[in-house]
């Protein structure tokens, strides 16, 4: 659970990040251990989408050590922006749109 916790104190650190990596549009709501207790939950909010809430289901602890950096990289360089543009991925019972990167990419979790 060690891992998991220094997980989640990362994440809620994580704005701060994406603001220094040119994401200034992104503002954290919180990040959570997940009901079940197997990942964090990052959940933020965009000022270019001001009725979204947007979710980010991290990857186990150590699965990827570049994480947080691709996932900062790709909302400051637009990657929401594509996922928006084209069909807006529904939002789930709570008003969630879920993200998941794929490799370096982010992509909406369907």
């Amino acid at each position: 659970m060690r891992n998991l916790d220094e997980q989640l104190t990362s994440f809620e650190t994580f704005i701060d990040f994406a603001h220094q990596l040119g994401a200034p549009q992104t503002h954290a709501v919180n990040a959570t251990i997940s009901d079940g207790g197997q990942n964090v939950e990052f959940f933020f909010l965009h000022s270019d989408f001001p009725d979204a809430r947007f979710g980010y289901r991290a990857k186990a602890p150590g699965e990827d050590v570049h994480e947080k950096l691709w996932l900062a990289e790709e909302l400051a360089t637009g990657a929401l922006h594509r996922i928006m543009r084209d069909i807006t991925p529904p939002a789930d019972a709570a008003g969630t749109t879920w993200l998941r990167l794929d490799g370096q990419l982010l992509r909406a979790d369907s």
